[in-house]
């Protein structure tokens, strides 16, 4: 009974080995066309926040825009 608990299930699964185009701490290593492919991705998803309304423009499109002004607190 010496050995209860000291050691877990997932402990008999075997780790699969990294492959060649791994760094360090098993993520892959980036390369130039999945770096731009990000910021291209982030540059695009800035846009698209900067085009949404806002909340009170909202407010005001569906009739309780003087509602949401009264909220402000001045």
């Amino acid at each position: 009974m010496a050995g209860i608990g000291k050691h877990k299930l997932s402990d008999s699964i075997p780790r699969p080995q990294p492959g060649p185009d791994t760094g360090e701490g098993g993520k892959p290593v980036p390369t130039p066309e999945t770096t731009a492919e990000q910021t291209r991705e982030d540059d695009e998803r800035a846009k698209a926040k900067a085009a949404q309304a806002s909340n009170r423009d909202r407010m005001v499109d569906i009739g309780r825009g003087n509602q949401q002004a009264g909220r402000q607190g001045s």
